[in-house]
This record gives C-alpha cells, sequence and structure tokens, in this order.
C-alpha cells in the first residue's frame, strides 16, 4: 500500500480534545435494519467531546447554518482550528472544500505499509500491540512512544478509532483521514508494519453486532470496504464472498491469528451464539493446523479470560460455549505454544486461565486496550497485574531461538515508563 498521500503538512495540535464519549446500552438485534448510533453531541460543562464529528454530522444532514454557528462558537474555540476551518469551508460551499474523498483531504497522510521490515532477523524480535485509539491530541504522543522501541510490528486490535456510525461513509473517511494527518502517526507508519483488526466502535456501535448475514445489516460490507481502504492487512476473511477482517501472517516462528469478533456475532442473548459465524471458525481451525509454530498468538478484540467485564455478554463470556471448543481443539490436535492478545478495557492486564479440559496447558492473555483514551475501566482481582494510571500498550518480546524459548509481556505507559511484566517459556505451553 502506498504510505503518503496529499502534499501539505498537518498544522500543529493547539489544544486537548478529550476522550471520546462511550455509550451504554444494547445494540438493537442484528436483523435490524438500523442500529443504534450516538447523537455526536459535545457533553456540557469543561470537557469538549467530539466537536467535530458533531459539526460533520449536522452539515450532512444539511444543517449547514446550524454547523456554521457552532464551528463559529466558543464551543470550538483552540480545539483543532484547522480541522475547524476545513469543516466551515464545507459547510459554507468552498470551492476547494474536502470533498469526501482521499484526493481533496487537504493535508498528507500516511497509510500503513506492511511489507515494512520484512527482512530483519526473526530470531528475537518485538511487537506492540493495542486499543482504545480514540482521538486525544494530547495522547496522540502515544504513536511516538511506541516508535522509539522500534517494533518489528504493530497490532491494533480494535477501537482503532471511535467511529459508532456504521451508516455513514463521510464519518468514517473522516475518523481515518483525521488519524492518518497526524504527525505522530505519520511517523510511526512510516517505519513500523501496521496490522489491524476492528471492534465495536470502529465496526458498528457499543457492543454492537453484525449478525450471521453478510449483507445484513446493509450497511456491512460499505465499512468492510473503507476499512479494506485504510489498512494494509495480508487479506480480509474471506473477500467478497465472505467479508470480514480476520487474517494471519508469520514472523519467524511466530504466527499470528487475528480474529474478527464482530462482522458475524450473533446476539450474545440467543441461544449458543457465535461470535466468529461458521466460515471463520472453520479458517481458524484450519490455521491452528498448520505445521505447528514456536508460539501461536491469537489476537482478539476482546478478551478470552473470563470475568473481565462483570455483568457483560460483550466479551468471551457471552459466547462461553464457542470459546471453549476453541480450547478443545487446541488440546485434541495438541497445538503447543499458544498465547492470546485481547483489547476493549480501558486498561492493561495479564490473565492466566486454566481450562477444564484434561492435558490442556494454563492459557495466558495480554490485553491492553487504553493507547490514547482518557476513559479508563476500573482494574480486576481475577487479573495477574494490571495498569490503568495512564495511556499504555503491551510491549512482547519474542525469544524463538533459545533452548526453551519465551514471550514477554510488558505493560509501558505513554511516558516510556516499564509498568509490570510476565515472561512465558516455550515448555509452560506444552502437552505433558
Amino acid at each position: 500500500m502506498r504510505n503518503t498521500i496529499g502534499v501539505l503538512p498537518m498544522k500543529p495540535i493547539l489544544a486537548v480534545l478529550v476522550s471520546l464519549v462511550i455509550l451504554s446500552g444494547d445494540l438493537l438485534h442484528a436483523q435490524a435494519s438500523k442500529p443504534r448510533v450516538n447523537n455526536e453531541k459535545p457533553e456540557k460543562g469543561n470537557q469538549t467531546k467530539r466537536i467535530h464529528p458533531h459539526a460533520l454530522k449536522l452539515i450532512l444532514r444539511g444543517k449547514k447554518k446550524e454547523a456554521v454557528s457552532y464551528l463559529s462558537s466558543t464551543a470550538t474555540k483552540g480545539v483543532n482550528p484547522g480541522h475547524t476551518r476545513m469543516l466551515l469551508d464545507l459547510a459554507e460551499g468552498k470551492p476547494d472544500a474536502w470533498k469526501f474523498d482521499a484526493g481533496s483531504w487537504p493535508w498528507e497522510r500516511v497509510l500503513p505499509d506492511t511489507s515494512l521490515k520484512k527482512d530483519e532477523l526473526t530470531e528475537r524480535f518485538t511487537i506492540a500491540f493495542g486499543g482504545g485509539a480514540g482521538y486525544v491530541p494530547a495522547n496522540e504522543r502515544v504513536w511516538d512512544t511506541i516508535r522509539e522501541i522500534d517494533p518489528r510490528a504493530v497490532l491494533l486490535l480494535g477501537d482503532n478509532v471511535y467511529i459508532d456510525d456504521p451508516e455513514t461513509p463521510e464519518m468514517q473517511l473522516f475518523h481515518y483521514f483525521r488519524r492518518q494527518s497526524q504527525p505522530e502517526w505519520m511517523k510511526l507508519a512510516k517505519q513500523v508494519p501496521i496490522y489491524a483488526i476492528w471492534d465495536d466502535h470502529d465496526f458498528t456501535t457499543n457492543d454492537g453486532w453484525g449478525g450471521p448475514e453478510v449483507d445484513e445489516p446493509g450497511w456491512k460490507r460499505e465499512v468492510w470496504r473503507i476499512f479494506r481502504e485504510n489498512w494494509d492487512n495480508p487479506y480480509y476473511g474471506g473477500g467478497e464472498k465472505q467479508p470480514g477482517c480476520w487474517f494471519d501472517f508469520e514472523i519467524g516462528k511466530v504466527r499470528f491469528i487475528m480474529i474478527d469478533g464482530r462482522y458475524y456475532r450473533e446476539s450474545p442473548n440467543s441461544k449458543n451464539p457465535s461470535m466468529l459465524g461458521p466460515a471463520q471458525m472453520k479458517w481458524l481451525k484450519s490455521v491452528l493446523s498448520k505445521d505447528p509454530a514456536v508460539f501461536t498468538v491469537i489476537c482478539s478484540n476482546v478478551p478470552l479470560a473470563p470475568k473481565v467485564k462483570p455483568g457483560s455478554k460483550d466479551t468471551w463470556d457471552g459466547y462461553s460455549e464457542e470459546r471453549h471448543r476453541i480450547y478443545e481443539y487446541i488440546a485434541s490436535r495438541k497445538i503447543p505454544g499458544v498465547v492470546i492478545l485481547s483489547a476493549d478495557r480501558h486498561r492493561s492486564d495479564a490473565y492466566r486461565t486454566d481450562t477444564s479440559i484434561e492435558g490442556m496447558y494454563p492459557v495466558y492473555e495480554f490485553s491492553s486496550s487504553r493507547l490514547t483514551n482518557q476513559h479508563v475501566h476500573r482494574l480486576i482481582d481475577s487479573s495477574l497485574f494490571g495498569y490503568n494510571e495512564k495511556q499504555s500498550f503491551g510491549r512482547v518480546d519474542f525469544d524463538v531461538e533459545s533452548e526453551d524459548p519465551s514471550v514477554k509481556y510488558t505493560i509501558v505507559n505513554i511516558d516510556g515508563k516499564e509498568i509490570h511484566s510476565l515472561k512465558v517459556r516455550r515448555s509452560d505451553l506444552d502437552f505433558k
């Protein structure tokens, strides 16, 4: 994928835009034609939330005078004046205004390029991962912190942008283009390959699901198309016939399996619901059955570990039978070296799950989803350790050449401080 698009430099960020709104409540049934979509409005008081998306929504609804009034008000003062000017030009019908496409976007932007670093050694390497990357200008510096450790790859596990509007392509493009135009992101994307899957806020709305049908609701395929245009994964699910964002790739002797937990997800309130759908489950088993890697890393948008979101069915707790079938398959085929990476909870954690499956080794899971978000989730007692004081990401160091290979997880905060770490040996992940 081409990296740099455009010629004009992004104007400096001048002020802090506080975290994006996290909505609560259940999505309408998957077969409904219209999902619940948030109203984009900023909260009252000192905090400003989703200012420019709100203005864009007004413009798209034909309320251009209201948008001009809003963009000219004190609510937007000092908050990314470049974006304010762009939207004012759009609302006022300026001839050179943004045309809702990449070509007329007024700033340079950089897309991921997974061809980077292909020739680097893979006996020992580092990756960074996380989720929860709403647009918060003051916290965009996390991309610099990640770049400074020079990882072999970055894995983004969902909520990579907060769109919450699956029926409006222009809103989706705005959120992607805005992130790709940030100088911190641009430097990272030029240096490190970035792989991505989605979660609820970049596929649908909060805790939403797509349902089992390929083209129902009708917005699903277009969301998928826009996602494909803005990432550079090796492939995207089963292609046009079976859209999705699942894929796999390898770095040396480590296999990464990126799963899609939204496109075909069924209501967790249905009988024996599926998060993956039959086509993706068949694919997952086929990838797990390849010649064993030293480590196989299953990357999920939501945690597999139990009770990490008490009272909710949005994690794999709402799909416990399907989760059990995955572990049963690993055990029945005696697939060694499996670890989990996950996101969704606005903190960083480590978990160990001892399944009820005879002979199955402990499942270690490293979870992180507060790359930029201001919103935070409380720590839980069931984790091996956790961190939520500042924005953070997961650093994972692989050593596949030692006599007993290892994978080491370290929580690193936005300032580059290492908080907690855990090393797991390959011998801990084998069948006795």
